[in-house]
């Protein structure tokens, strides 16, 4: 049954003493503050910073070998460069660094010292490795294909091979490098970007879905209470549930853009994803698409918590909201096998969609601003059509106590 057939109306004092933007300020920042001075909200957000920087350590791949160290070699008896095939040094982490020992002596006192990791003792044409037991056996093999090299090359002089011929010979038959497959298949620094991307997808649906339900219960928790009913004595339906979605948005926008912040600083200082991975333009975009998504989502959640009067039944009336969210993240993880794919250019820009696929588009493929504005003005004009409808959901249910309300019926026009 219901206690009112209508909201109560403000009284004339209120109604010229605030103004609407007055009202949805003041119930935001109630919410907002309620939110983000939790107890809950604080220590979640920690561990969840805490989980994010864990995953992104221990399962992100290190790109290309990036974190192992360089040998060094001394070369005694012979010039650098002579033997070595880069003698100014390391080409990047992993490479050998070749250096030139004033002595055959200084050399072994090199290796003995662990200044140096090997060392190539040339005399005539006897030459001689010295490594320590625990020289790693990828040194090891440097040096004797290195040396193998050199020796090849002195034996053609020797028998009066035209060396630069030959050199222009073998360049010729080198094998030319060609990619194919487009940019979605290049291997493990792609690999570890798009797991990262994929993972920056799924925090935006779980704090979609979590942040939502926060609406729907806190909607819930002030009809069942009767709290509604004095907020309404001063505030419009539409009011209200404005300030409740947006001061429940801002504090997840915020513990959003906290976890953001968390890995842009571990891709660019712990060097945990490839350097070619955009992390700051990925983390700018995912807040963005959230900020989309929630207004999208969270006032269909307000509106199905106006539905019910009890905290128990809130589970029920929210389900057909829940399997619209999981619908997006299904068509996003299908999305990202194949980012090349027809059908994912175009379900790109369709709202809600389009808030979890042009996340990926930027972080894989870097997704320009153009494509991301069409699809934003799509989903924020999706969002608006949706947050009508929902206001009257909304505005016919919640003082209505008593049995649920049927979304059909909160739809139907009196």
């Amino acid at each position: 049954m219901s206690l009112l057939a209508k909201p109560a109306s403000p009284s004339p004092s209120a109604g010229t003493g605030a103004s609407a933007r007055a009202a949805v300020w003041l119930v935001l920042r109630r919410e907002t503050a309620a939110r983000v001075a939790n107890r809950a909200y604080v220590i979640g957000t920690l561990l969840n910073v805490a989980v994010i920087l864990g995953l992104l350590y221990f399962f992100a791949p290190s790109p290309s070998g990036e974190h192992r160290t360089t040998a060094t070699v001394s070369v005694a008896g012979v010039p650098v460069n002579a033997v070595a095939p880069q003698p100014t040094g390391a080409s990047g982490a992993g490479a050998t660094r070749w250096r030139a020992a004033g002595s055959t002596q200084a050399a072994r006192d090199q290796v003995t010292g662990k200044k140096a990791d090997a060392a190539l003792l040339v005399h005539g044409s006897r030459v001689t490795m010295l490594v320590r037991a625990g020289t790693p056996p990828q040194v090891r093999a440097t040096v004797v294909a290195s040396v193998r090299q050199w020796a090849t090359a002195r034996a053609l002089h020797d028998q009066n091979v035209d060396m630069d011929r030959l050199q222009r010979t073998v360049t010729a038959a080198l094998p030319r490098t060609e990619t194919v497959g487009g940019p979605s298949h290049t291997g493990a620094g792609h690999g570890a970007g798009l797991g990262a991307a994929v993972g920056i997808v799924t925090i935006l649906f779980f704090q979609l879905f979590g942040y939502g339900m926060m609406v729907a219960q806190g909607v819930v928790e002030e009809k069942s209470t009767r709290v509604v009913e004095v907020l309404l004595a001063t505030l419009t339906p539409l009011r209200l549930m404005i300030g409740k979605v947006a001061g429940i948005g801002v504090a997840a926008v915020l513990q959003t853009a906290v976890f953001g912040v968390a890995a842009v600083v571990a891709v660019r200082f712990g060097h945990v994803l490839p350097a070619q991975f955009p992390a700051t333009p990925a983390t700018l975009a995912a807040l963005a698409w959230f900020v989309l998504g929630f207004a999208f989502f969270a006032f269909v959640f307000a509106a199905a918590g106006s539905l019910v009067s009890r905290a128990e039944d809130v589970s029920s009336a929210v389900m057909p909201v829940l399997m619209s969210t999981l619908l997006p993240f299904g068509v996003a993880v299908a999305a990202a096998q194949d980012l090349d794919a027809t059908w994912v250019h175009v379900v790109q820009y369709i709202p809600p969609f389009s808030m979890l696929i042009m996340p990926l588009q930027v972080s894989v493929h870097e997704a320009g601003w153009v494509p991301n504005l069409a699809a934003a003005l799509l989903m924020t004009a999706a969002a608006a059509g949706l947050a009508v409808l929902s206001a009257r959901v909304y505005r016919r249910s919640i003082l209505r106590m008593g049995t649920a309300v049927r979304w059909r019926e909160a739809m139907t026009p009196a």
